[in-house]
C-alpha cells in the first residue's frame, strides 16, 4: 500500500520535472501513423533588374507653332531616384516648316534653311502616378507606369537659343525585366518674336520610344 501511494504521488512530480521516461507503448502511441516524406523544393527568384539608369531613343511628331508639324527624334537618359520619382535628361531634333505668310507671299522667306533647324535640351523631374499591369492575354501581363513629367531647358530655333519649360505625361510598358516602351505627350513653352510681337509659343510633342535599363 505504501509503495502504491508513493507511486501515485511521485509520478506526477516526476512528469512535471521531465524526469520520467515514457513507457515504450506510450512512445509508440505518440508517433504519427504516417510520417510524410517531404523534401524542401528550392525556389528561384525572378532575376529582375535593379539598375537605376535607363537609356532610350524616341521618335514622334512635333507641332512647331506657326511653322507646321515636323518629324521629331531624339534620346534620353533617366535616373530613377525611387519607385515613384525619376530625373530625365532629354534631347530632341526637328525642322520647322513654312509659315502661312510664306506660303501666300511666294518667294518670301522668314527663316533661312539653317534657322529652321530645331533642337531642344531639357532636364525633367517625373513622378509615377499609377503603377499597374497590362494584360495582353490571360497568360501574359506587363508591368506599367503612368507618369507625369515637367522641367526646363533650352530650345535652339530661328537663330536663337530660348529658355524653355515643358510638361506632359507618359505611359511606360515593361516588355521584359530590362526593356520598356514609352508613349508620351508634352508641351514646350518658350517666347519668340520672329513674326512680329513677342509671344509664348506652345509646341506639342507626341512620341513613342524604346529604352533599356543598365
Amino acid at each position: 500500500m505504501e509503495n502504491r501511494t508513493k507511486h501515485l504521488f511521485l509520478k506526477p512530480l516526476c512528469l512535471a520535472a521531465g524526469l520520467c521516461a515514457a513507457a515504450p507503448g506510450q512512445a509508440q502511441e505518440d508517433r504519427p501513423l504516417i510520417e510524410p516524406d517531404v523534401t524542401p523544393v528550392p525556389v528561384t527568384e525572378a532575376l529582375i533588374d535593379t539598375e537605376n539608369f535607363e537609356i532610350g531613343a524616341f521618335v514622334g511628331v512635333l507641332n512647331i507653332e506657326d511653322f507646321e508639324s515636323s518629324l521629331l527624334y531624339g534620346g534620353k537618359l533617366t535616373y530613377h531616384l525611387s519607385e515613384s520619382f525619376f530625373f530625365e535628361a532629354g534631347v530632341g531634333f526637328a525642322e520647322g516648316g513654312e509659315t502661312s505668310f510664306e506660303k501666300l507671299a511666294g518667294d518670301v522667306e522668314v527663316l533661312t534653311d539653317s534657322e529652321r533647324d530645331y533642337s531642344y535640351y531639357n532636364i525633367n523631374l517625373g513622378y509615377n502616378v499609377l503603377p499597374g499591369e497590362a494584360f495582353l492575354t490571360e497568360n501574359y501581363a506587363f508591368n506599367t507606369n503612368f507618369y507625369l513629367i515637367a522641367g526646363a531647358g533650352a530650345t535652339e530655333f530661328a537663330g536663337d537659343t530660348r529658355f524653355t519649360l515643358n510638361a506632359g505625361a507618359g505611359y511606360q510598358v515593361l516588355l521584359t525585366d530590362s526593356v520598356s516602351v514609352h508613349f508620351g505627350v508634352r508641351q514646350h513653352f518658350y517666347d519668340i518674336d520672329v513674326l512680329g510681337e513677342e509671344k509664348t509659343s506652345v509646341n506639342t510633342e507626341v512620341s513613342t520610344g524604346l529604352s533599356v535599363f543598365f
